[in-house]
């Protein structure tokens, strides 16, 4: 049964997705932007990628009965000559989580990569600490690369990142 959609953002998701950027558990667990982002932020990367989809593809995770923006997924560094791209994810609705949401927008964003792109590889940096998500990137088949240590920032600490990937050959087998 199909829960959820991907979509393109609209102008309309900015409040939600501003509120999200500055919710502390998303700021905490991903490796982006540490400060507050205010709305000259948020428009200006929405006119980014309202723009062009490459080098970034930005999907709405949307639950289909509710029609409810809960989240996004993205394809970014989209590389065509490498066929590769760098994978990001997160459900900002709190209520939201937990559901196997994530799981779902990873399977068709993936999808999306490697049978609509043609990608051959799809990669991602997730905090060493954020055990859920690496849990999930397990599940769904990505690998572990390797390590970068001590390379982010925050609170006053640092900390390692693994990278994951998968290709499209462990994807589609």
């Amino acid at each position: 049964m199909r829960k959820i959609k991907l979509r393109a953002l609209t102008v309309t998701d900015k409040h939600k997705t501003l509120e999200w950027n500055n919710q502390d558990d998303i700021k905490q667990l991903y490796a982006g932007h540490p400060f507050p982002v205010n709305m000259e932020m948020e428009t200006d990367w929405y006119e980014n990628i309202l723009r062009s989809n490459i080098p970034t593809t930005v999907f709405g995770i949307e639950l289909i009965k509710e029609k409810k923006l809960i989240g996004i997924t993205i394809l970014k560094n989209i590389t065509l000559i490498h066929r590769k791209a760098e994978f990001a994810i997160f459900i900002g609705d709190k209520d939201e989580r937990g559901k196997g949401y994530s799981t779902l927008a990873m399977m068709k964003t993936l999808d999306f990569g490697f049978n609509q792109l043609g990608l051959n590889r799809i990669y991602l940096n997730v905090l060493k600490n954020n055990k859920s998500a690496i849990k999930l990137y397990e599940k769904i088949g990505l690998s572990k690369e390797g390590e970068i240590r001590k390379s982010i920032f925050k609170d006053g600490q640092f900390y390692d990142e693994c990278i994951m990937s998968i290709l499209n050959k462990e994807y589609n087998k």
